[in-house]
């Protein structure tokens, strides 16, 4: 039986990721100081965009720190997968902090969640025997209610509506337009979409043609995806320290102007 060392982490990539952006590896620590400084300290809580706005920001964070482990190690195409998700999260929070009412109509989308979840959830196994009618009958009420509310019109002419698939009334890129991050929605978010998903292109970014013109699968690390998945994870996630900072009125202007003159210095030199 073959033997195969099974390690968590790729000393080789890592250390020719640190090697190939000794820059980015210098500006790290004060983004990861200016993080801890708008992240990890209490937060007072007003109102539930205030709630929403800073969860969301603490979460692309991780997809960050996520984004950053993948790469190290050579898995460009995981960045970029992950990447769909941090400019979710920036889109949100970007569009809530513009628009506070808008938070309530956020969280409580999370009842069609549950709703979907309890009806798939059926189609496999014996809900009552797993939950109590009385908790039954809350999730389908809870889901039967929240469907009145987010009713959107198919047909002007008949009157069909359905259940939106989101819980705005926008698709992402409009809300990108209103948080100004529509012109990364390309890369952040429809080419990781085609990659997260099973797809032709996800298909052929993994093939590579050899010299007698055989096509095999590439099974090498993806270093150029690695940086362009970086490139805009770190753009978003300044973003996303930015929006906080105006937010929640921290005063830290000085030092994330700082961070964005980081940003230019890291991928301008790296990148040429």
């Amino acid at each position: 039986m073959t033997q195969y060392n099974v390690r968590f982490g790729l000393s080789d990539e890592w250390a020719a990721f640190q090697e190939r952006h000794e820059k980015l590896m210098e500006k790290l620590q004060p983004l990861f100081a200016t993080f801890h400084e708008v992240f990890i300290r209490h937060v007072e809580t007003s109102n539930p965009a205030d709630r929403v706005v800073f969860t969301l920001g603490r979460l692309a964070v991780e997809d960050f720190m996520e984004i950053l482990l993948l790469c190290g190690n050579g898995y460009g195409i995981g960045g970029m997968k992950l990447l769909r998700g941090l400019y979710e999260k920036a889109v949100n929070l970007g569009y809530i902090a513009k628009n506070p009412d808008k938070a309530e109509t956020f969280l409580e989308y999370h009842y069609i969640h549950q709703g979907k979840h309890f009806n798939h959830a059926k189609q496999v196994f014996r809900m009552d025997e797993l939950l109590s009618p009385s908790q039954i009958e809350q999730i389908e009420t809870a889901y039967s209610k929240a469907k009145e509310k987010y009713q959107e019109v198919l047909c002007k002419k008949c009157g069909t509506t359905r259940t939106r698939l989101s819980w705005s009334e926008l698709d992402l890129l409009s809300m990108a337009r209103v948080a100004g991050l529509e012109k990364s929605y390309l890369q952040c978010y429809y080419d990781p979409t085609l990659q997260a998903h099973t797809t032709f292109s996800a298909l052929v970014s993994r093939l590579k043609v050899k010299e007698d013109g055989q096509v095999s699968f590439d099974e090498g690390a993806q270093h150029d995806k690695a940086d362009l998945a970086l490139i805009a994870a770190h753009q978003v996630i300044l973003y996303v320290v930015d929006t906080e900072n105006t937010y929640f009125k921290m005063g830290l202007e000085n030092e994330i102007q700082e961070r964005f003159a980081d940003f230019m210095c890291v991928w301008k030199k790296e990148r040429g």
